[in-house]
């Protein structure tokens, strides 16, 4: 297992001034860089946006926001009306990084032996039937 997030303290959100409330769904303010508050970046877009009254401003993925407009009618329909990149999605920003070492594209995995997870007890030695001995990991079936 990748070892846990590091707790530390960010510095407040660059768009509002208040504490970062939740570092994992902070979005990278593109002027610093650093974590801005969702809330923050979405209260932002919605004063610089012209909305109208069945628009609202929704969250696309990797870095990028949309006006997306509530059509009404028989079935509610929804579209994007206009697509807003807000930060970098290429840029590897690392306050981010630090928060996802299993799954971020940067986390190389250094898995252990087989040997180093199980003990000669559990671990047998047998030939593979094609006369040559190769050492190989028994563990058996548990019903």
């Amino acid at each position: 297992m990748p070892p846990p997030v590091p707790q530390r303290e960010y510095e407040p959100c660059p768009i509002s001034g208040e504490p970062i409330q939740n570092v994992i769904t902070a979005i990278a303010d593109p002027e610093s860089g650093r974590p801005a508050n969702f809330d923050s970046v979405i209260q932002r877009l919605a004063e610089s946006e012209e909305l109208q009254p069945n628009e609202g401003i929704c969250y696309l993925g990797r870095g990028s926001f949309g006006v997306l407009v509530d059509e009404k009618g028989k079935k509610p329909r929804y579209y994007v009306r206009k697509r807003i990149q807000f930060e970098d999605e290429h840029e590897k920003y690392p306050w981010r990084r630090e928060l996802s070492p299993g799954i971020s594209r940067d986390y190389v995995p250094a898995p252990q032996r087989l040997s180093e997870l199980y003990d000669e007890a559990e671990a047998v030695v047998a030939d593979n039937g094609f006369g040559r001995n190769h050492q190989s990991i028994y563990l058996p079936k548990n019903d």
